[in-house]
């Protein structure tokens, strides 16, 4: 009678050992669903190198028509006064989440340049030096404010020469 309460004990410790672990296991074995980031950022890579914005960041979505009709706008800086380079895409007429191409020949009169890429290399992109960029839009909210995006492309400079953008990432919110 002894033995035969002892097996029970012991059955039923092994069966609540194996449901901890099981449950343990499907704890460990779920995705955790990723925070979003703490800060706004913009980076992206140039030419093989990384730049990072590091001032000015700043994303809007269909703020105000007088900005422009239906604009999403991603912009950063990095650097401070005579060495400061600023990198803008404004996209206009835009509906909401989605994927747009940016080049001098755009119905809608997007821009993406970057401004300062050298004392005598001022400007590359804008609206008289040819570009193109593809632009995902991940998510946008207009209250508050909220635009992440993805990007890659090229653009020419004023000195004829041209820049590669790869692994672009954006993402604002606004506090």
């Amino acid at each position: 009678m002894k033995n035969k309460g002892k097996m029970k004990i012991r059955t039923l410790l092994i069966i609540l050992i194996l449901l901890t672990i099981c449950l343990m296991a499907c704890v460990v074995a779920s995705d955790p669903i990723p925070a979003p980031p703490k800060e706004n950022y913009l980076e992206f890579t140039l030419n093989g190198q990384i730049w990072k914005a590091d001032n000015g960041i700043f994303g809007s979505y269909h703020f105000s028509e007088a900005l422009g009709p239906k604009l999403i706008q991603i912009s950063g800086n990095k650097g401070n006064g005579s060495m400061q380079q600023s990198f803008n895409i404004n996209l206009f007429h835009t509906a909401d989440e989605g994927e747009y191409v940016i080049n001098l020949q755009n119905d809608q009169k997007s821009v993406a340049q970057l401004a300062n890429f050298t004392p005598s290399n001022y400007l590359c992109g804008g609206t008289f030096q040819a570009h193109h960029i593809k632009v995902k839009i991940i998510k946008v909210e207009k209250n508050p404010q909220h635009v992440e995006a993805t990007f890659s492309g090229s653009m020419q400079c004023v000195e004829g020469n041209q820049i590669q953008i790869t692994n672009g990432k954006f993402y604002y919110h606004e506090n």
